[in-house]
């Protein structure tokens, strides 16, 4: 037997639990559904970016200059965060008024067959120009996938976990993405130990490759979880709307501003390290590829593993104080996290990155998913938070590594203060958005 409990921001559906006190099977298969799907989708991202930053600038763009093949590399990668509203718009409107599983699955099937393809693309040297362009076309429904992914999950998750555990529910994709990082870095590793002439011909198409492969596996996983029955019931009492797209803009526009906000430090904090930091140690310092990526594993390791602790802590301690804790965190450390890393001393680089990431990223990162999610009602959540998620990528995500490697070439001698300036206005505008969302949630 369950029951339903309703507010304006936010509905959670609980169920008679288990004895571990986790949620019943049904639930636990939920969490386990959202989890093991955004890793597949987050892998075959992450292996993007990861490519886009140590090989693509070479075996795509070869004509152009060291410094400037890189931002076009860059370029490629902040593609994926322009489409995210597009997929934003058709997923959100399709997970309010189709449903959530049936969603999820299809923005599996489109990041697993987009991720396969790049794997087969030929180069610059075998077909000129095109090459590029198909890669970035190709970027391009990886990034309309995502943009309903992450939002899709996590409603998923939260909408079908036991009250007393609804905030860990919620960061089941939150885990999944260090989790799909660890994952990409390790298959980017072994990779990476192939000799150069191997790395840059075939090599780097292996990973890609296995998107042909995950995208089964992540179906079969998610075609055994229900609809949550927060969403069946909205639904069956005709609350559904025709437009929720529209809904939220006309609506909820505050809490649309106030979700974006809440993205700023981390994505600015998480982007700035798994992508330019990486060119940076490599160009600047001298660091070899498989050592940076030797390091982005160690330091997402332990970010994992310290998400999973504040996702546990999040359903006893106010999620607000959390988000507020990390967001100060790193605007005081952004200075030096910086200082620690232009040593060019690779221990001293993996503890910045690994202090950094548990500082800032865990502790903001774990909670912003729930945060988000009650900012809106059940029947244009999927919207809502789809919404969110696509703009604060498109501000925060897509022009950071961009606007870093504008500022400070990674190559070069300029001075890197710029980048700490960067990391803390992104934090300032965390902290104004958190107490915006703390108003939010007072109101409702």
């Amino acid at each position: 037997m369950s029951t339903t409990t309703t507010t304006t921001a936010a509905t959670v559906t609980t169920h008679a639990t288990t004895s571990n006190g986790f949620g019943t099977k049904q639930q636990q298969r939920a969490f386990w559904a959202s989890f093991i799907g955004t890793t597949l989708e987050w892998f075959d991202f992450f292996i993007y970016a990861t490519a886009a930053s140590l090989v693509f600038s070479t075996i795509f763009f070869p004509s152009l200059g060291e410094h400037v093949s890189l931002l076009a590399s860059f370029a490629t990668l902040g593609v994926a965060f322009l489409a995210r509203p597009i997929g934003a718009f058709i997923f959100g409107h399709l997970g309010d008024t189709l449903g959530r599983r049936t969603t999820l699955m299809l923005t599996l099937v489109l990041m697993g067959t987009a991720t396969g393809l790049i794997g087969l693309l030929p180069t610059w040297d075998d077909i000129g120009i095109w090459a590029p362009i198909l890669l970035t076309f190709l970027r391009l429904l990886q990034g309309v996938a995502v943009g309903g992914e992450w939002s899709g999950a996590v409603i998923m998750s939260i909408e079908s976990a036991p009250k007393h555990r609804a905030r860990f529910y919620g960061a089941a994709p939150q885990i999944a993405s260090p989790f799909a990082l660890v994952l990409s870095s390790i298959v980017m590793y072994a990779v990476a130990q192939l000799p150069t002439e191997d790395l840059m011909s075939w090599g780097w198409r292996i990973p890609f490759l296995t998107g042909f492969v995950l995208v089964l596996f992540g179906i079969i996983i998610r075609m055994r979880v229900p609809e949550p029955e927060v969403f069946r019931e909205a639904k069956k009492s005709q609350e559904i709307r025709k437009n929720p797209i529209g809904t939220v803009f006309r609506t909820k526009s505050l809490q649309l501003l106030v979700g974006v906000g809440l993205q700023a430090s981390v994505l600015v904090l998480f982007y700035l390290i798994t992508t330019y930091m990486l060119s940076m140690a490599n160009q600047r310092y001298g660091i070899e590829r498989s050592e940076t990526i030797l390091i982005l594993l160690i330091a997402a390791t332990v970010d994992l593993f310290a998400i999973v602790i504040v996702g546990i802590l999040a359903d006893k301690i106010s999620p607000w104080k959390i988000f507020m804790t990390g967001a100060i965190a790193t605007l005081l450390f952004a200075i030096p996290l910086f200082m620690l890393f232009s040593t060019g001393n690779i221990v001293l680089m993996a503890l910045a990155f690994i202090i950094a990431l548990v500082l800032g990223h865990a502790s903001v990162y774990a909670v912003v998913s729930s945060m988000t999610f009650e900012l809106f009602p059940v029947e244009i959540r999927y919207s809502g938070v789809a919404l969110v998620a696509a703009i604060s990528a498109i501000v925060f995500s897509a022009t950071t590594p961009f606007i870093a490697a504008f500022l400070v070439p990674a190559a070069s001698n300029v001075h890197w203060w710029p980048l700490p300036a960067l990391l803390m206005v992104a934090s300032l505008i965390s902290i104004v958005s958190g107490y915006g969302a703390l108003k939010v949630r007072q109101q409702n």
